[in-house]
Protein backbone atom coordinates (compact mmCIF):
# COMPACT_ATOMS: atom_id res chain seq x y z
CA UNK A 1 0.00 0.00 0.00
CA UNK A 2 1.37 3.47 -0.86
CA UNK A 3 0.21 6.84 -0.12
CA UNK A 4 -0.44 9.06 -3.23
CA UNK A 5 -0.99 12.74 -4.48
CA UNK A 6 -3.96 12.87 -6.07
CA UNK A 7 -2.36 14.40 -8.53
CA UNK A 8 0.03 11.22 -9.53
CA UNK A 9 -3.31 9.08 -9.54
CA UNK A 10 -3.95 7.18 -12.89
CA UNK A 11 -6.37 5.50 -14.32
CA UNK A 12 -6.40 1.54 -13.22
CA UNK A 13 -5.09 2.22 -9.56
CA UNK A 14 -7.17 0.58 -7.11
CA UNK A 15 -8.06 2.09 -3.82
CA UNK A 16 -6.23 0.49 -0.58
CA UNK A 17 -8.34 2.22 2.19
CA UNK A 18 -11.63 3.74 2.03
CA UNK A 19 -11.23 7.87 0.81
CA UNK A 20 -13.35 9.86 3.07
CA UNK A 21 -14.41 13.11 2.51
CA UNK A 22 -13.93 15.81 5.66
CA UNK A 23 -17.22 14.99 7.64
CA UNK A 24 -15.81 11.12 7.11
CA UNK A 25 -18.16 10.33 5.01
CA UNK A 26 -16.91 7.53 2.83
CA UNK A 27 -16.37 8.91 -0.70
CA UNK A 28 -14.80 6.56 -2.62
CA UNK A 29 -14.84 2.61 -1.21
CA UNK A 30 -11.75 0.68 -0.84
CA UNK A 31 -10.97 -2.03 -3.57
CA UNK A 32 -12.26 0.32 -6.26
CA UNK A 33 -10.77 1.01 -9.70
CA UNK A 34 -10.08 4.64 -10.65
CA UNK A 35 -10.65 6.01 -13.53
CA UNK A 36 -10.19 9.38 -14.68
CA UNK A 37 -13.73 10.57 -14.38
CA UNK A 38 -13.22 9.59 -10.57
CA UNK A 39 -9.99 10.90 -10.03
CA UNK A 40 -10.75 14.77 -11.81
CA UNK A 41 -13.55 14.73 -9.25
CA UNK A 42 -11.44 14.19 -6.23
CA UNK A 43 -10.15 18.02 -6.21
CA UNK A 44 -13.62 19.08 -5.79
CA UNK A 45 -13.41 17.77 -2.61
CA UNK A 46 -9.95 19.21 -1.36
CA UNK A 47 -8.10 15.99 -0.76
CA UNK A 48 -4.58 15.59 -1.51
CA UNK A 49 -3.72 12.43 -1.10
CA UNK A 50 -4.95 8.36 -1.39
CA UNK A 51 -3.53 5.06 -0.03
CA UNK A 52 -3.71 2.84 -3.17
CA UNK A 53 -2.90 -0.78 -3.47
CA UNK A 54 0.94 -1.92 -4.50
CA UNK A 55 1.57 -2.13 -8.46
CA UNK A 56 1.09 -5.81 -8.35
CA UNK A 57 -2.37 -5.77 -7.74
CA UNK A 58 -2.89 -2.91 -9.76
CA UNK A 59 -1.12 -4.81 -13.09
CA UNK A 60 -3.99 -7.55 -12.25
CA UNK A 61 -6.67 -5.71 -12.65
CA UNK A 62 -5.78 -3.11 -15.19
CA UNK A 63 -8.37 -2.54 -17.73
CA UNK A 64 -10.92 -3.61 -15.69
CA UNK A 65 -12.57 0.12 -16.69
CA UNK A 66 -13.13 -1.76 -20.18
CA UNK A 67 -15.43 -4.75 -20.99
CA UNK A 68 -13.72 -7.54 -20.63
CA UNK A 69 -13.13 -10.51 -22.99
CA UNK A 70 -15.16 -13.77 -21.64
CA UNK A 71 -12.17 -15.62 -21.04
CA UNK A 72 -10.30 -12.59 -19.40
CA UNK A 73 -13.63 -12.39 -16.75
CA UNK A 74 -12.22 -11.57 -13.56
CA UNK A 75 -15.54 -11.39 -10.67
CA UNK A 76 -16.24 -8.39 -9.30
CA UNK A 77 -15.23 -9.21 -5.70
CA UNK A 78 -12.04 -9.15 -7.07
CA UNK A 79 -12.14 -5.52 -7.42
CA UNK A 80 -14.99 -4.47 -5.36
CA UNK A 81 -15.39 -6.78 -2.79
CA UNK A 82 -18.66 -7.27 -3.18
CA UNK A 83 -19.89 -10.20 -5.30
CA UNK A 84 -22.44 -9.36 -7.83
CA UNK A 85 -23.77 -12.88 -8.36
CA UNK A 86 -24.26 -13.86 -4.53
CA UNK A 87 -26.98 -12.22 -2.37
CA UNK A 88 -28.19 -8.48 -2.77
CA UNK A 89 -27.23 -6.03 0.05
CA UNK A 90 -31.14 -5.86 0.67
CA UNK A 91 -31.34 -9.58 1.00
CA UNK A 92 -28.57 -9.85 3.33
CA UNK A 93 -29.81 -7.04 5.22
CA UNK A 94 -33.34 -9.00 5.49
CA UNK A 95 -31.61 -12.05 6.22
CA UNK A 96 -29.55 -10.38 9.36
CA UNK A 97 -30.68 -10.49 12.73
CA UNK A 98 -30.22 -6.64 12.98
CA UNK A 99 -32.68 -6.16 10.54
CA UNK A 100 -34.93 -8.92 11.77
CA UNK A 101 -34.60 -7.12 15.84
CA UNK A 102 -35.43 -4.03 14.19
CA UNK A 103 -38.62 -4.55 12.22
CA UNK A 104 -40.11 -6.74 15.31
CA UNK A 105 -38.92 -3.01 17.47
CA UNK A 106 -40.22 -0.75 14.56
CA UNK A 107 -43.82 -2.69 14.53
CA UNK A 108 -43.94 -2.48 18.33
CA UNK A 109 -43.48 0.72 18.59
CA UNK A 110 -45.98 1.67 15.48
CA UNK A 111 -48.46 -0.49 17.86
CA UNK A 112 -47.52 1.78 20.91
CA UNK A 113 -48.17 4.92 19.02
CA UNK A 114 -51.52 3.62 17.85
CA UNK A 115 -53.03 2.05 21.37
CA UNK A 116 -51.73 5.46 23.35
CA UNK A 117 -53.21 8.01 20.85
CA UNK A 118 -56.52 6.09 20.36
CA UNK A 119 -56.81 6.07 24.06
CA UNK A 120 -55.72 10.12 24.33
CA UNK A 121 -58.55 10.82 21.37
CA UNK A 122 -61.87 8.48 22.56
CA UNK A 123 -60.86 7.89 26.23
CA UNK A 124 -59.34 10.66 27.67
CA UNK A 125 -56.07 8.72 28.47
CA UNK A 126 -52.80 10.64 29.05
CA UNK A 127 -50.85 10.92 25.55
CA UNK A 128 -47.23 9.45 26.73
CA UNK A 129 -45.42 11.71 23.55
CA UNK A 130 -41.94 10.74 25.74
CA UNK A 131 -42.60 7.34 26.26
CA UNK A 132 -43.18 7.02 22.22
CA UNK A 133 -40.18 9.27 21.66
CA UNK A 134 -38.25 7.06 23.85
CA UNK A 135 -39.19 3.89 22.29
CA UNK A 136 -38.57 5.67 19.08
CA UNK A 137 -34.86 6.73 19.87
CA UNK A 138 -34.30 3.23 20.94
CA UNK A 139 -34.60 2.23 17.54
CA UNK A 140 -31.72 3.92 15.93
CA UNK A 141 -29.23 1.41 17.95
CA UNK A 142 -28.97 -2.58 18.24
CA UNK A 143 -26.72 -3.76 20.70
CA UNK A 144 -25.25 -0.36 21.61
CA UNK A 145 -24.20 -0.55 17.74
CA UNK A 146 -25.79 2.62 15.57
CA UNK A 147 -27.71 1.11 12.92
CA UNK A 148 -28.13 2.13 9.28
CA UNK A 149 -31.26 3.72 9.28
CA UNK A 150 -31.75 4.11 5.22
CA UNK A 151 -31.01 0.66 5.00
CA UNK A 152 -33.36 -0.93 7.50
CA UNK A 153 -36.30 1.71 6.00
CA UNK A 154 -35.17 0.86 2.95
CA UNK A 155 -36.55 -2.99 3.67
CA UNK A 156 -39.31 -1.72 5.39
CA UNK A 157 -41.05 0.44 3.28
CA UNK A 158 -42.81 -2.62 1.06
CA UNK A 159 -43.85 -3.49 4.81
CA UNK A 160 -46.92 -1.79 6.06
CA UNK A 161 -48.04 1.40 5.26
CA UNK A 162 -49.81 3.41 7.96
CA UNK A 163 -49.28 7.06 9.37
CA UNK A 164 -47.90 5.50 12.25
CA UNK A 165 -45.07 3.84 10.64
CA UNK A 166 -44.03 6.79 8.20
CA UNK A 167 -43.99 8.82 11.53
CA UNK A 168 -41.77 6.91 13.08
CA UNK A 169 -40.11 6.91 9.63
CA UNK A 170 -39.75 10.53 9.64
CA UNK A 171 -38.42 10.73 13.00
CA UNK A 172 -35.59 8.39 12.62
CA UNK A 173 -34.44 10.44 9.05
CA UNK A 174 -34.76 13.36 10.97
CA UNK A 175 -32.85 12.37 14.06
CA UNK A 176 -29.84 11.37 11.01
CA UNK A 177 -30.23 14.77 9.57
CA UNK A 178 -29.85 16.24 12.61
CA UNK A 179 -26.60 14.61 13.09
CA UNK A 180 -25.47 15.58 9.68
CA UNK A 181 -25.52 19.21 10.46
CA UNK A 182 -24.27 19.14 13.70
CA UNK A 183 -26.90 19.94 15.80
CA UNK A 184 -26.57 19.30 19.60
CA UNK A 185 -27.91 16.10 21.52
CA UNK A 186 -30.59 17.83 22.62
CA UNK A 187 -31.60 19.42 18.87
CA UNK A 188 -31.31 16.22 17.63
CA UNK A 189 -33.83 14.84 19.95
CA UNK A 190 -36.31 17.54 19.28
CA UNK A 191 -35.76 17.08 15.68
CA UNK A 192 -37.03 13.38 16.42
CA UNK A 193 -40.00 14.53 18.38
CA UNK A 194 -40.81 16.90 15.83
CA UNK A 195 -40.88 14.28 13.01
CA UNK A 196 -42.98 11.79 15.23
CA UNK A 197 -45.53 13.87 15.66
CA UNK A 198 -45.75 15.97 12.33
CA UNK A 199 -48.88 14.35 10.96
CA UNK A 200 -50.88 13.99 13.91
CA UNK A 201 -53.41 16.31 12.58
CA UNK A 202 -54.10 13.03 9.55
CA UNK A 203 -55.86 11.00 12.49
CA UNK A 204 -58.62 13.81 12.38
CA UNK A 205 -59.32 13.70 8.77
CA UNK A 206 -62.03 10.85 6.80
CA UNK A 207 -60.29 7.90 7.23
CA UNK A 208 -61.69 7.48 3.25
CA UNK A 209 -59.76 10.63 1.89
CA UNK A 210 -56.67 8.99 3.78
CA UNK A 211 -56.45 5.84 2.17
CA UNK A 212 -58.17 6.49 -1.12
CA UNK A 213 -56.53 4.87 -3.92
CA UNK A 214 -56.74 6.90 -6.80
CA UNK A 215 -55.91 10.79 -7.55
CA UNK A 216 -58.20 13.45 -5.10
CA UNK A 217 -60.30 15.71 -6.06
CA UNK A 218 -59.67 19.52 -5.41
CA UNK A 219 -62.06 19.67 -2.70
CA UNK A 220 -60.51 15.94 -1.06
CA UNK A 221 -57.01 17.98 -1.66
CA UNK A 222 -58.23 20.96 0.87
CA UNK A 223 -59.63 18.80 3.13
CA UNK A 224 -56.12 16.78 3.12
CA UNK A 225 -54.14 20.30 3.82
CA UNK A 226 -56.27 20.71 6.92
CA UNK A 227 -53.99 17.94 8.92
CA UNK A 228 -51.77 20.83 9.16
CA UNK A 229 -53.76 23.08 11.36
CA UNK A 230 -55.65 20.43 13.00
CA UNK A 231 -52.00 18.78 14.05
CA UNK A 232 -51.56 22.08 15.51
CA UNK A 233 -54.43 22.25 17.71
CA UNK A 234 -54.32 18.64 18.69
CA UNK A 235 -50.84 19.04 19.82
CA UNK A 236 -51.75 21.78 21.91
CA UNK A 237 -54.19 19.85 24.19
CA UNK A 238 -51.11 18.78 25.78
CA UNK A 239 -49.34 21.29 27.72
CA UNK A 240 -46.01 19.27 27.83
CA UNK A 241 -45.64 19.25 24.43
CA UNK A 242 -42.79 21.75 22.95
CA UNK A 243 -43.49 24.50 20.60
CA UNK A 244 -41.36 23.32 17.90
CA UNK A 245 -42.92 19.84 17.52
CA UNK A 246 -46.63 21.92 17.40
CA UNK A 247 -45.07 24.34 14.93
CA UNK A 248 -43.56 21.67 12.99
CA UNK A 249 -46.80 20.12 12.82
CA UNK A 250 -48.15 23.32 11.92
CA UNK A 251 -45.33 23.99 8.81
CA UNK A 252 -44.05 21.00 7.69
CA UNK A 253 -45.81 21.30 3.86
CA UNK A 254 -43.93 25.03 3.97
CA UNK A 255 -41.19 25.63 1.77
CA UNK A 256 -39.04 28.40 2.03
CA UNK A 257 -39.63 30.45 -2.06
CA UNK A 258 -43.23 30.57 0.02
CA UNK A 259 -44.78 27.92 -2.39
CA UNK A 260 -45.87 25.79 0.71
CA UNK A 261 -49.39 26.03 2.80
CA UNK A 262 -51.30 26.26 4.83
CA UNK A 263 -49.76 30.39 4.69
CA UNK A 264 -47.29 30.62 2.33
CA UNK A 265 -44.49 31.02 4.88
CA UNK A 266 -40.80 32.07 3.78
CA UNK A 267 -37.77 30.59 5.19
CA UNK A 268 -36.99 33.29 7.87
CA UNK A 269 -41.07 32.53 9.00
CA UNK A 270 -40.80 28.61 9.10
CA UNK A 271 -39.63 26.73 12.04
CA UNK A 272 -36.09 24.96 11.56
CA UNK A 273 -37.29 21.76 12.62
CA UNK A 274 -39.87 22.12 10.39
CA UNK A 275 -37.02 22.86 7.30
CA UNK A 276 -35.59 19.60 8.62
CA UNK A 277 -38.94 17.30 8.92
CA UNK A 278 -39.89 18.50 5.08
CA UNK A 279 -37.27 16.84 4.05
CA UNK A 280 -37.19 13.68 5.75
CA UNK A 281 -41.08 13.53 5.07
CA UNK A 282 -40.68 14.19 1.13
CA UNK A 283 -38.10 11.44 0.94
CA UNK A 284 -39.87 8.79 3.51
CA UNK A 285 -43.24 9.50 1.60
CA UNK A 286 -41.90 8.72 -2.13
CA UNK A 287 -39.30 6.32 -0.87
CA UNK A 288 -42.31 4.31 0.74
CA UNK A 289 -44.97 2.20 -1.16
CA UNK A 290 -48.54 3.29 -0.66
CA UNK A 291 -51.94 1.91 -1.41
CA UNK A 292 -52.11 5.53 -4.40
CA UNK A 293 -48.60 4.92 -5.62
CA UNK A 294 -46.10 2.59 -6.16
CA UNK A 295 -42.21 3.07 -3.71
CA UNK A 296 -39.90 4.93 -5.86
CA UNK A 297 -36.27 4.57 -6.08
CA UNK A 298 -34.13 6.56 -3.74
CA UNK A 299 -32.18 7.99 -5.98
CA UNK A 300 -35.06 9.15 -8.37
CA UNK A 301 -36.44 10.85 -4.98
CA UNK A 302 -32.77 12.67 -4.99
CA UNK A 303 -33.22 13.91 -8.77
CA UNK A 304 -36.69 15.06 -7.84
CA UNK A 305 -35.38 17.05 -5.22
CA UNK A 306 -32.15 18.27 -7.68
CA UNK A 307 -35.22 19.20 -10.34
CA UNK A 308 -37.68 20.56 -7.86
CA UNK A 309 -35.54 23.27 -7.14
CA UNK A 310 -33.30 23.20 -4.10
CA UNK A 311 -34.66 27.17 -3.41
CA UNK A 312 -37.73 25.47 -1.87
CA UNK A 313 -36.02 24.22 0.52
CA UNK A 314 -33.08 25.79 3.48
CA UNK A 315 -30.22 25.18 1.06
CA UNK A 316 -27.69 24.23 3.72
CA UNK A 317 -30.41 21.52 4.96
CA UNK A 318 -31.25 20.61 1.38
CA UNK A 319 -27.52 19.81 0.07
CA UNK A 320 -26.36 18.19 3.54
CA UNK A 321 -29.38 16.13 3.48
CA UNK A 322 -28.71 15.11 -0.56
CA UNK A 323 -25.15 14.25 0.03
CA UNK A 324 -24.85 12.21 2.97
CA UNK A 325 -28.15 10.27 1.53
CA UNK A 326 -26.22 9.37 -1.77
CA UNK A 327 -23.34 8.68 -0.13
CA UNK A 328 -25.49 6.21 2.43
CA UNK A 329 -25.81 3.50 -0.79
CA UNK A 330 -22.35 3.54 -1.89
CA UNK A 331 -21.07 -0.11 -2.31
CA UNK A 332 -24.90 -0.84 -3.13
CA UNK A 333 -25.82 -2.83 -5.93
CA UNK A 334 -28.62 -1.25 -8.57
CA UNK A 335 -30.51 -2.49 -11.37
CA UNK A 336 -30.31 -0.03 -14.44
CA UNK A 337 -32.67 1.52 -16.92
CA UNK A 338 -30.94 -0.61 -19.61
CA UNK A 339 -31.41 -3.70 -17.82
CA UNK A 340 -28.08 -4.13 -16.27
CA UNK A 341 -26.98 -4.40 -13.08
CA UNK A 342 -23.74 -2.95 -10.71
CA UNK A 343 -22.85 -1.37 -7.87
CA UNK A 344 -22.72 2.56 -6.65
CA UNK A 345 -18.64 3.36 -6.34
CA UNK A 346 -18.67 6.81 -6.71
CA UNK A 347 -21.10 9.61 -5.93
CA UNK A 348 -21.04 12.99 -8.28
CA UNK A 349 -21.01 15.79 -5.93
CA UNK A 350 -22.45 17.97 -9.25
CA UNK A 351 -25.32 15.49 -9.57
CA UNK A 352 -26.01 13.19 -6.60
CA UNK A 353 -28.56 11.40 -8.81
CA UNK A 354 -25.84 9.99 -11.33
CA UNK A 355 -23.35 8.34 -9.19
CA UNK A 356 -20.74 6.33 -11.37
CA UNK A 357 -21.74 2.52 -11.30
CA UNK A 358 -19.47 -0.47 -11.67
CA UNK A 359 -21.10 -3.17 -13.85
CA UNK A 360 -21.75 -6.93 -13.81
CA UNK A 361 -20.11 -6.53 -16.63
CA UNK A 362 -16.79 -5.14 -15.99
CA UNK A 363 -18.33 -1.59 -17.28
CA UNK A 364 -17.66 1.90 -15.44
CA UNK A 365 -20.50 3.71 -16.36
CA UNK A 366 -20.24 7.34 -15.01
CA UNK A 367 -24.38 7.93 -14.99
CA UNK A 368 -23.72 12.14 -15.42
CA UNK A 369 -21.13 11.62 -18.27
CA UNK A 370 -24.21 9.54 -19.72
CA UNK A 371 -26.62 11.92 -18.86
CA UNK A 372 -24.79 14.74 -20.74
CA UNK A 373 -23.61 12.78 -23.83
CA UNK A 374 -27.63 11.75 -24.76
CA UNK A 375 -28.71 15.64 -24.00
CA UNK A 376 -25.83 16.96 -26.43
CA UNK A 377 -26.46 13.79 -28.43
CA UNK A 378 -22.64 12.65 -28.97
CA UNK A 379 -22.99 9.45 -28.84
CA UNK A 380 -25.53 7.07 -29.43
CA UNK A 381 -26.00 5.60 -25.83
CA UNK A 382 -29.52 6.62 -24.65
CA UNK A 383 -29.82 8.49 -21.07
CA UNK A 384 -28.97 5.23 -18.18
CA UNK A 385 -30.26 6.08 -14.92
CA UNK A 386 -30.72 3.86 -11.58
CA UNK A 387 -34.33 2.10 -11.25
CA UNK A 388 -34.13 -0.07 -8.36
CA UNK A 389 -31.60 -0.95 -5.49
CA UNK A 390 -31.38 -4.24 -4.82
Amino acid sequence: MKQIPIAELTPGMVTAEDILTNNQNTLIPKGVVLTENIISRLEGYSIYYANIEDDLKNDLLQGLSAPMAANQNISATDSLGVDLDNKSNKEKIRDSKQFQHFSQDFERCAEHYQNNLMKSLYRNEPFRANELLKETMSLLYQDENEISVFDMLLNMHNIKDSVYAHCIDVALISNVLARWLHFSEADQLMATACGLFHDIGKFMLPGGILRKPGKLTPDEFEIIKTHTTEGYHLLGKYHTIPEAVKNTALMHHEKCDGSGYPYGLTSEEIDRFSKIVTIADIFDAMTSERIYHTAMCPFAVIKYFEDDGIQKYDMKYILTFLENVSNSYLNHRVTLSNGMEGNVIFINPANYSRPVIHTENNEIIDLQQNYYHSILQLSNRKNISIETII
